[in-house]
């Protein structure tokens, strides 16, 4: 991402930018979108563009953000509830759901799409950091295919919940996934028992 100096007029003209982004996702494939479109849609010209941001993949990738996640650090949030598990991924759900045309954009494109790979990156750190961290013994099969079942699961939940217009609240649907993930991770962590929580209610 651009490192300009954060002013009011450069913050405006990064949300006008990323607010182009959204509008130009709803015409087009994300592929089809050329800086020069989103340049001309936020109303500044196509060198300008540079200065905020390094190309159309910095700029989408730039709307986490705009959901509170600016790295992985803060995918996880601490579970008052429980010593051991976190609560996985609350931010992203929350932060999705305040903003929800950004989260669209960020979701609802193919999978091959900068943002999901940011996404599943991000997932699969945080992941592995937060196993290393309270199992240091688990082996490597384990501990990978652990991480990339957890990320892909959860980054598929999501996607599935923003992609049906958000059917639950976002604390409901971040608990119904803690509730699968500890339920799966304790024969293999050994850990304390499960917390009680809320399922989705039909």
């Amino acid at each position: 991402m651009n490192n300009s100096r954060t002013t009011p007029r450069t913050n405006k003209a990064r949300d006008a930018l990323r607010q182009a982004m959204i509008e130009l996702l709803v015409e087009k494939p994300y592929g089809d979108i050329r800086v020069q479109d989103i340049a001309q849609r936020a109303g500044i010209s196509r060198s300008s563009f540079y200065v905020y941001f390094r190309d159309k993949d910095d700029l989408l990738i730039s709307g986490f953000e705009e959901i509170g996640v600016t790295s992985y650090d803060d995918l996880f949030e601490v579970n008052d509830n429980d010593p051991y598990y976190p609560n996985f991924a609350i931010v992203l759900f929350r932060g999705s759901e305040q903003q929800k045309d950004m989260s669209r954009a960020l979701l609802n494109l193919e999978s091959s799409n900068p943002a999901s790979l940011h996404m599943r990156n991000m997932l699969v750190i945080k992941t592995r950091e937060w196993l290393k961290s309270i199992n240091p013994k688990l082996p490597e099969s384990d501990l990978e295919s652990t991480v990339h079942y957890l990320a892909s699961a959860l980054q598929g939940l999501l996607t599935w919940w923003v992609s049906n217009n958000f059917p639950y609240p976002a604390d409901t649907i971040s608990q119904h996934f803690n509730r699968l993930a500890v339920s799966g991770l304790q024969g293999l962590l050994h850990l304390a028992p499960e917390p009680s929580l809320q399922s989705p209610q039909d």
